[in-house]
């Protein structure tokens, strides 16, 4: 008896190791700048493939009764509200109209249950140590700014969209050209003193959302917008234009300060998002200075950040990089910055320098994935291709 058991334990434990140690196939990663297998797209078969990655990812997102999957991060519902509108413009199809507005409504009550309609993000703490509930930009630019466009689109909201365009009117701004930072959600206190510039890469995005709401709300409340469009310009015009450094560059902060711990190279490319689509979306398109700057900017991406993307090995951007900037950016090691350049190059016309960063971006596009890798990689995926389909301003 003693025999059989014996044989039977260790017939187990064979067939144990042999199934819990054989190896377990992954998903193909490929180490820093190893991207030869991957096939590159022409210039001219970029929006092709553009399309089939953002419509399958938001097909993925919608349910078979037209249900949106519940979205998970700061800013993933307003990024991909807008992806879908914008595929609305695009294929006319009804279901991502629906979708849009079905985020859209989603995010709406999350402001209407705050008391000055900032969305917490997270808890955060002010210098003297008081930790607070905090919210800002640029989540708050890019939410408030999806909202009114949408309602705007699909009509029938003008009491929503007044509500958007009180809640940017209200937020802390000093009359030097900045909005704060982040602010107490509770209190509407800021974070730091409102004499205290701003960083360039939200009051940026602020900058673009009192834009377009003005021209949404224009037709309900003129002087509503009349203020906001006026907060709008002198930001772009006092603060962030000035703040260019000649090689096109723009620090993380107005003050030209770069802390240590925040990756500058990608916060550049945070700005120059907000800055193309108030030129793209807005009368700002007329401004001069503005598609200036933006030229200028789209040059230093081109010679430091381009260089430094995947498929691109190098060199990384020493003059402008803090250390917490990586020497290379890759799918796997900071997925939504080859997205951000992709949309730079797209928007200053380089298709192809677009479709050589977009190759590996495309190949490891996270389709389905619920959180801020998804929204930062459909949102600028959908505006590239929108871009593309209508090269000049509607």
């Amino acid at each position: 008896m003693l025999d059989r058991l014996s044989v039977f334990i260790f017939c187990v434990i064979v067939i144990f190791c042999i199934t819990s140690c054989a190896p377990v196939e992954q998903p193909k990663k490929f180490p820093s700048g190893d991207f030869t297998d991957i096939k590159p797209i022409a210039a001219a078969d970029l929006p092709a493939r553009l399309r089939s990655a953002v419509t399958h990812h938001l097909d993925l997102l919608i349910d078979t009764d037209g249900q949106v999957a519940d979205l998970k991060g700061k800013s993933a519902e307003s990024l991909t509200l807008m992806a879908f509108e914008f595929m609305h413009e695009l294929t006319g199809d009804p279901a991502y109209r629906s979708a849009a507005l079905q985020l859209a409504d989603r995010v709406l009550a999350k402001m209407k249950a705050m008391k000055f309609g900032v969305i917490y993000i997270k808890e955060n703490e002010t210098e003297d140590g008081r930790a607070f509930p905090s919210g800002g930009p640029p989540a708050f630019g890019w939410y408030t700014a999806a909202l009114a466009r949408i309602y705007h689109k699909a009509g029938g909201r003008d009491d929503d969209i007044r509500y958007i365009a009180t809640v940017i009117d209200s937020y802390p701004w000093n009359e030097e050209g900045w909005w704060a930072s982040t602010i107490d959600v509770n209190t509407g206190v800021p974070k730091h003193p409102i004499s205290k510039p701003s960083s360039v890469n939200k009051t940026a995005a602020v900058s673009f959302a009192a834009a377009v709401v003005s021209d949404c709300v224009k037709s309900i409340d003129p002087a509503l917008a009349a203020r906001l469009k006026q907060k709008s310009d002198r930001c772009v015009s006092s603060q962030v234009l000035p703040a260019q450094e000649p090689d096109g560059f723009w620090h993380y902060g107005l003050n030209g300060n770069d802390p240590s711990n925040k990756d500058t190279v990608g916060y550049f490319m945070v700005t120059m998002e907000s800055l193309i689509q108030i030129h793209r979306f807005t009368d700002a398109s007329k401004d001069a200075s503005l598609k200036a700057a933006l030229d200028k900017g789209s040059g230093f991406a081109i010679k430091c950040i381009f260089p430094m993307t995947a498929p691109n090995t190098g060199p990384a951007c020493p003059k402008r990089a803090t250390p917490a900037t990586p020497t290379l950016y890759t799918p796997q090691t900071d997925p939504k910055r080859a997205f951000q350049l992709g949309l730079i190059l797209v928007a200053h016309g380089d298709k192809k320098k677009a479709a050589t960063i977009m190759a590996p971006a495309i190949r490891h596009f996270p389709a389905g994935e619920l959180g801020q890798d998804g929204a930062h990689a459909v949102f600028p995926s959908a505006l590239m291709l929108y871009l593309l389909t209508h090269p000049t301003q509607p």
